[in-house]
């Protein structure tokens, strides 16, 4: 007897299916706030080397979703697909090392964490746009091409002003694409917490270059 035969049954698995799916939502709306305060305190932030994944420049994709199947899309996904580089070495992230060891049968699977090895300039976009967080998040490594890695990360509408390493210090990309991006407050404290372990300045703002030239 099929699912189709039994509409007892398949009530019982589609109400399943929905209480997974609305946990899982959840567990990302909580993992998407405790991320938020770790990058505005420095709390929970640790220094570990090996690789990891800098998505601080990364363009992202918006994945599609729905809330019930059958059912319309999203008009607002919750996630999106970022295009990030493969980087080894120092890093900044939430939780302990351990959790940033590559896993998977190639080491594929990796975390997105932070450092200066991009040293692209910070653009500054306007408050009420969008961006996406990728700082703590998994990412798979490109199978074609190990220097870049495929991150999942949640996407902030309507976000205040924040900074990206993204855009090309073109203010226009701010509303043209979706960017990786922090808060001013978030990068201070992670770039204050990051060149105290390696004594390394962090990158400059576009308005900065702009005043020199």
């Amino acid at each position: 007897m099929s699912l189709l035969d039994n509409p007892r049954r398949w009530n019982t698995v589609f109400t399943a299916v929905a209480a997974l799916a609305l946990t899982a939502s959840l567990c990302g709306t909580a993992l998407a706030a405790e991320e938020a305060s770790a990058r505005s305190t420095g709390t929970g932030l640790q220094m570990c080397t090996g690789k990891y994944a800098l998505c601080d420049a990364a363009a992202c994709t918006p994945i599609a979703e729905q809330k019930s199947f059958p059912g319309p899309p999203e008009m607002k996904p919750s996630h999106a697909l970022c295009s990030c580089v493969v980087e080894d070495g120092p890093n900044l992230g939430p939780g302990p090392c351990s959790d940033r060891v590559p896993r998977g049968k190639k080491g594929e699977y990796i975390l997105s964490t932070y450092s200066y090895a991009l040293n692209n300039p910070y653009l500054t976009c306007p408050a009420g746009g969008d961006r996406t967080v990728c700082f703590g998040y998994p990412c798979v490594i490109d199978a074609k091409d190990p220097k870049r890695a495929h991150c999942t990360c949640p996407i902030t509408y309507g976000s205040e002003g924040f900074k990206t390493q993204g855009g090309g210090c073109n203010v226009a990309s701010c509303s043209n694409g979706l960017w990786q991006g922090g808060t001013p407050q978030e990068y201070d404290v992670i770039n204050s917490i990051f060149s105290k372990a390696t004594g390394q300045k962090p990158p400059q703002d576009c308005a900065a270059i702009v005043k020199k030239k």
